[in-house]
């Protein structure tokens, strides 16, 4: 009997243990997806400033306030935003780090409000210009800090996914602006996108500041809370360990730098070597092969695009559709990469892409939708008998954008945030948003301009061409970063390791989760390094 009691007492003891982790798990996990979800908030209304573009086309080709408005306007409509967006990102890095990630995405808050009510009041095709360049100027700035608040205040295991969410609520962004200008004028829709940059601007109130950069800015006791906050709210003495290693690396490059003479050129040498340079060509290509295989273009002109395509519905009505498919695949692809992997995730897409972009052309040939259709029409077509396949571009169309965002989009963005060094991730993050947006504006205004001279079919065969490319030169240098340390990847593009190209599933031990830099046993001294600060 007293076998049995204390069998049962060992069960119940290791239960309760089990359920204690458990708990302190979701936590540690809720806390840090708090932090993320606030920070996704802008991206949302990053999202939505996409998807309005979409919305602006359509609306500005039926408004009679704008008469006269042909394809080079439309073109600069489309696309003016990503060249302002990528002098944003060229200068993101330098001007938001004495600002810090948090406060910088929380001002960019203010701009977002006033371009809304400047799309409300404007008559002029000169107007919407002014309103598309400042916003893209301003989304551009915060580049850098979205991207490295991620990887600051994140785990391995939870970094992927949380990476990814960034994406998702970009989507989510779009699909709500497409589903409000489905309903409402296109100047209601820039009044009602008003509310989520202005909500935004209070909730990050609510959320600390990476720790890396408080510490970097010698704020000591604000890194310590802000830490303590982001491993589920816990006691300061709980997270010594990982803190200290923080320190000891800022205190190890601080002592560096003091033995050397600053100037211009030492300043600038981390971007010159090639653990740079390596990482910022990877992430370029990707956002290159995002850019150019139909589905980023297929956004900003979804309208025009379905209306030639002969669709059997409405193309406002597709374009909800597509903004679905765009959460949906950015919702999946978030379970997906934590078991498959970006590489493998990125290869499944980019080859259902390619026949998507195949069937496509295959179809506008034969249908004769050979230049895309600009007038002020319903998107229904019947001038061609086509009544029998009419659902091969709808279907086609809307895969191609699911597909991308399921694992071809979502890439680049979270490669971004992993590859870079810590003395070069700031700079690294906003130069590599301006690839971004340079080849989305050069994606963008070329559209319309190359299609009329090579026509649709010519198009698509061009995006499954750069589909096949991107498949073959990634396969070689795309490494598996998902579920790897922040200085493991670091050393990687040093040369100092090599990455294999499995998932690293198992979290690394507890206490350094998120440390950029292994904690060495014989360096523990970690009150020797505070007291250097």
């Amino acid at each position: 009997m007293l076998a049995l009691f204390s069998l049962l007492l060992f069960c119940y003891c290791n239960c309760m243990c089990v359920k204690a982790k458990v708990a302190e798990m979701i936590r540690i996990a809720l806390s840090q997806t708090m932090a993320i979800m606030v920070k996704n908030l802008i991206m949302v209304s990053f999202g939505m400033s996409i998807g309005f573009r979409t919305v602006l086309i359509g609306g500005v080709l039926h408004d009679d306030e704008f008469q006269g408005v042909g394809e080079s306007e439309l073109s600069w409509l489309g696309s003016i935003s990503m060249l302002t967006l990528l002098v944003g990102c060229i200068g993101s890095g330098f001007v938001t780090q004495p600002i810090g990630r948090k406060r910088s995405m929380q001002f960019v808050t203010i701009p977002y409000v006033s371009c809304w009510v400047g799309y409300y009041f404007s008559t002029k095709i000169w107007h919407l210009y002014i309103v598309l360049m400042v916003m893209g100027f301003f989304s551009g700035l915060v580049e850098g800090p979205f991207n490295t608040y991620v990887s600051e205040v994140t785990q391995p295991h939870l970094r992927g996914v949380l990476s990814i969410s960034g994406s998702m609520s970009v989507m989510l962004g779009s699909f709500l602006q497409f589903l409000i200008g489905t309903f409402f004028k296109w100047r209601i829709c820039a009044l009602i996108s008003c509310a989520f940059p202005l909500v935004t601007f209070f909730l990050f109130f609510l959320v600390p500041e990476s720790p890396y950069w408080l510490i970097s800015n010698n704020k000591l006791v604000e890194a310590k809370k802000s830490l303590a906050w982001l491993r589920g709210w816990t006691k300061v003495e709980n997270i010594e360990l990982e803190i200290g290693s923080i320190i000891r690396h800022y205190a190890e490059e601080r002592d560096q730098q003091t033995r050397k003479q600053s100037s211009f050129k030492e300043y600038f040498t981390p971007f010159l070597k090639k653990s740079f340079i390596y990482p910022l060509l990877l992430v370029s290509f990707a956002f290159m092969i995002s850019s150019f295989t139909g589905a980023s273009t297929l956004q900003t002109y979804a309208i025009a695009i379905f209306g030639t395509m002969k669709l059997p519905i409405n193309s406002y009505y597709a374009t909800v559709c597509l903004g679905s498919v765009q959460l949906l695949g950015s919702l999946i692809s978030i379970f997906l990469i934590r078991f498959l992997g970006k590489r493998r995730l990125f290869f499944i897409a980019i080859s259902c892409m390619c026949i998507c972009n195949m069937i496509i052309a295959i179809y506008a040939h034969f249908s004769g939708a050979l230049q895309i259709n600009l007038t002020k029409d319903s998107g229904v077509s019947t001038n061609l008998d086509v009544s029998d396949y009419k659902w091969v571009p709808l279907t086609f169309l809307i895969l191609l954008s699911f597909m991308n965002n399921g694992g071809v989009h979502a890439l680049p963005w979270i490669l971004m945030s992993e590859v870079y060094s810590y003395k070069t991730r700031s700079v690294g993050c906003g130069l590599s948003s301006a690839v971004s947006s340079l080849l989305s504006f050069v994606a963008n205004n070329l559209f319309l301009r190359v299609t009329s001279f090579i026509s649709i079919p010519g198009m698509y065969t061009l995006h499954c061409a750069v589909c096949i490319v991107g498949f073959l030169v990634l396969y070689f240098y795309l490494p598996e970063t998902e579920g790897k340390s922040l200085e493991t990847i670091a050393d990687h593009f040093a040369q100092k390791i090599k990455l294999d190209n499995k998932v690293q599933k198992k979290p690394l031990k507890k206490g350094i989760d998120n440390t950029l830099f292994e904690y060495n046993e014989s360096n523990a001294n970690v009150s020797h390094t505070v007291s250097k600060l």
